[in-house]
């Protein structure tokens, strides 16, 4: 009787795992931001390229992601055709690439890339797998470290403004 209850427990579980997975993979990746809804802020200039950060897309919030990593969209516009790393994709004008930011231990993972060409049609997309992310700290004093102190800056102080908002919506009710 006991292998026969295991084995039924397993089967349920195993068929609720299914479903959960399958529901996360319909919702698919996360888009980039719509330019109705995005707010790119400049983050820096270069001779070659400017880079720009959606501020709104800063928070807790992915598709198939942590709560406890912050979350931004990052674009990078350059002023000429760029060559991709491989011949299977297209010339690109635009990159945006999403990050996953561990604030907590101040590592970095990139976890989605998506190239536009000059007329902003898409020309490449890579999603990296909740489970294949890759955190690293960048070098302390680095572009990418600064980046990542002011995105978590910027996180921490979105949610004190939430919890805020939501203190001031309790009282009043």
């Amino acid at each position: 009787m006991k292998p026969a209850v295991i084995a039924l427990a397993s089967l349920v579980s195993l068929t609720a795992c299914g479903k959960y997975n399958k529901d996360i993979h319909a919702q698919g990746p996360e888009p980039i931001p719509e330019e109705k809804e995005a707010d790119w802020r400049l983050y820096g200039e270069l001779p070659d390229f400017t880079t720009k950060v959606d501020w709104n897309s800063i928070g807790h919030e992915d598709a198939s992601g942590n709560a406890d990593y912050v979350y931004v969209w990052v674009m990078r516009e350059f002023k000429h055709d760029q060559k991709p790393k491989t011949e299977t994709e297209d010339d690109f004008r635009t990159e945006y690439s999403r990050f996953a930011i561990d604030c907590a231990t101040s590592k970095i993972a990139g976890i989605a890339i998506e190239r536009h060409d000059k007329k902003d049609e898409e020309t490449s997309r890579k999603d990296v797998p909740g489970y294949q992310w890759t955190f690293e700290a960048p070098t302390p004093g680095s572009y990418q470290q600064d980046f990542m102190t002011q995105v978590c800056k910027i996180a921490q102080e979105k949610d004190q403004a939430d919890q805020s908002d939501r203190k001031t919506h309790s009282k009043k009710k």
